[in-house]
């Protein structure tokens, strides 16, 4: 009896705290700025034909969204000012094609301030100094053509920022800087092509990235400072593309996939590349690894990539920039491997694409250990020549050679005869 007492006083207490939670969210919901109502204007849209309101601020002044319960309003639009608050409730339920946050000095937008909010057309956040996205704050946003971050600012991407966001067609991140992405900030679901162009990721933590289904992920000229293990982490997303980007660090299995059709690292700077950085790449069609300059490698930091099953994928590794030291010695090993392997003759050193890394040799020592890697003896064309024109005698001497001994069995089997 006494243990079912305790169970009983701990669902009430659990019971009283989420009512605590609900009474003092909704109470937050309608703490708004008073003084401030007169910046939203409601009007008809010229176009539409239907209710929209606007909040714009003429001197920056301070501004929170309060709840709004016309349900016919289609487009929001909030531009021009200091400190925005969107509180929690107050944006659920409305059926809206438009939401627009605007040039801000700071966008705070709470947990659960947008709950069912569905059917939008284009949400755009644009043009923020500084961004905090508190967790669950887009909890029961679904339904989205179009989701546009542009030109933001945010110090810190909480735990689970942009979570449980679903079906979306585009989800597009422009000209931004995060400077730390934790855990699940970016945990999408059902997007259909996700795209960052032009963005800064300082830190990425483990799981910053879980997108589930979806049939492109892209990311063009962005720069990702440092990564941890599993800081992406993919399932069913048809393609995964990284091109003109730089990355300071890619740690140990930095990417995770299940059900990856296409991988594709084009025309990047990979600072360091740490050991078994593609562990847990699991790619079913196509490796696309080219134009990238590569400054420090590890002896299995891409192993994971020029060992895959070439029966089964397509894997274009070519036209890659080492630096040339003992760190990639294990490249000409791959000839021990497969003899078709050319991934000597199709990469070369930073600095000197005239030759390729076939063009070097390493250097061991007593103990079968790589010291450096030297550039084989240039030979001129003089020397060159010379060394063709006495191949071409020798074959010639092996051919007179040969007709002769010919000869001379023919006289020999004509002698016995007689």
């Amino acid at each position: 009896m006494p243990g079912i007492n305790v169970q009983l006083f701990r669902a009430k207490m659990s019971l009283l705290i989420v009512y605590i939670i609900l009474v003092f969210g909704f109470a937050r919901a309608f703490d708004y700025d008073y003084g401030n109502f007169e910046l939203c204007k409601t009007y008809e849209d010229l176009t539409t034909k239907e209710p929209s309101l606007e909040c714009f601020c003429e001197n920056r002044e301070n501004f929170t969204m309060h709840p709004i319960y016309d349900f016919d309003i289609t487009r929001i639009t909030v531009r021009g000012c200091g400190n925005v608050r969107v509180p929690f409730a107050a944006l659920n339920n409305l059926q809206l094609e438009v939401l627009e946050f605007l040039d801000l000095e700071r966008l705070t937008i709470l947990s659960f301030s947008l709950s069912s909010v569905q059917g939008v057309e284009i949400l755009k956040i644009a043009d923020i100094a500084d961004l905090e996205v508190v967790q669950h704050a887009f909890v029961g946003l679904y339904n989205i053509d179009r989701f546009i971050l542009r030109n933001v600012t945010a110090n810190i991407l909480t735990r689970d920022a942009f979570s449980s966001i679903t079906n979306v067609r585009h989800f597009m991140v422009e000209d931004s800087t995060f400077k730390n992405v934790e855990e699940l900030a970016f945990a999408i679901h059902n997007v259909t092509n996700f795209s960052a162009k032009n963005t800064e990721f300082h830190t990425l933590e483990n799981c910053a990235f879980l997108i589930h289904n979806s049939e492109e992920v892209l990311f063009d000229n962005c720069v990702f400072q440092e990564t941890k293990n599993g800081s992406f982490i993919l399932s069913f997303v048809d393609s995964l593309v990284f091109r003109n980007s730089q990355f300071g660090e890619l740690a140990t299995s930095y990417l995770q996939s299940n059900g990856l059709k296409t991988f594709s690292i084009i025309n990047s700077v990979i600072e360091e590349l740490k050991p078994e950085a593609f562990k847990d790449l699991e790619v079913h069609e196509l490796i696309n690894f080219k134009n990238n300059t590569i400054k420090i490698a590890y002896e299995n930091s891409l192993n994971a990539i020029l060992t895959q099953p070439s029966n089964y994928i397509d894997i274009k590794f070519c036209c890659n920039s080492f630096t040339c030291d003992c760190n990639i010695f294990w490249l000409w090993s791959l000839k021990d491997i497969d003899e078709n392997v050319t991934v000597l003759e199709k990469n070369w050193c930073i600095g000197d694409k005239q030759k390729s890394l076939n063009n070097y040799i390493p250097i061991m020592d007593s103990n079968n250990n790589c010291m450096t890697l030297e550039s084989r003896p240039f030979k001129t064309t003089h020397q060159f020549l010379n060394e063709t024109q006495l191949a071409k005698m020798i074959e010639e001497l092996l051919i007179l050679f040969k007709h002769g001994f010919e000869l001379i069995l023919n006289k020999a089997d004509i002698r016995q005869m007689v």
